[in-house]
């Protein structure tokens, strides 16, 4: 009898020491990614921006190749390098790791070229606006300083409304470094906070 209690204590124990150590596992498995897990209520979309004074600011997808061919013409996408396969999925799991955090309704503002507006309607959120300073200068550096100073002052002016919901930005990785001074990758997405003068103030990288 006293070896069949005691027997029944240690496989007590062990089941309380082996659910602990699962616990801390599966714990330590969820807990680096916690931001990718997180709940899709109004509280984690307030986690991942202040729409009164944060942006999303993203570069396109992967788009195979290198710049614009010499006939490129902006109302025909034949003529435009576009995305691929990769960048497609890479559009579209960005708008479902948004959602994820939260977002539901927001602005949409993209560059007029086609790999940018793929990749905005692509996050799932509707059609974009286009944005003639976000579009492209790399063939145009003169035009650096122009789009650069529009960018600012329609921030400006956008955070002067006390906008309540998301704003993110597709364009290019020459308008995303000069404004925020940041090197992008393709389809990576900031999160920037701005200053009431429409310049970039905090930049961080969320997701690549």
């Amino acid at each position: 009898m006293h070896r069949k209690r005691l027997l029944q204590k240690h496989h007590a124990l062990t089941r309380r020491v082996f659910a602990s150590a699962s616990l801390g596992v599966f714990a330590g498995l969820l807990i680096p990614g916690a931001r990718v897990f997180a709940s899709t209520d109004s509280r984690s979309a307030a986690a991942l921006l202040d729409p009164r004074q944060q942006i999303l600011m993203m570069r396109h997808a992967d788009a195979p190749g290198y710049s614009d061919p010499p006939e490129m013409r902006l109302d025909d996408c034949a003529t435009q390098r576009n995305l691929g396969e990769r960048g497609r999925q890479q559009a579209a799991e960005t708008g479902h790791w948004l959602r994820a955090q939260g977002l539901q309704q927001v602005q949409l503002w993209s560059s007029p070229w086609c790999r940018c507006v793929d990749t905005a309607r692509l996050l799932g959120f509707g059609e974009p606006h286009r944005k003639d300073f976000l579009g492209s200068f790399f063939r145009d550096p003169e035009l650096a300083s122009k789009h650069t100073r529009q960018l600012t002052q329609a921030l400006q002016l956008w955070f002067s409304s006390a906008p309540t919901g998301p704003l993110i930005l597709v364009t290019h990785q020459v308008n995303l470094s000069a404004y925020s001074a940041r090197s992008a990758a393709s389809g990576e997405l900031f999160r920037i906070r701005v200053a009431a003068t429409g310049q970039a103030q905090q930049v961080e990288s969320l997701r690549t």
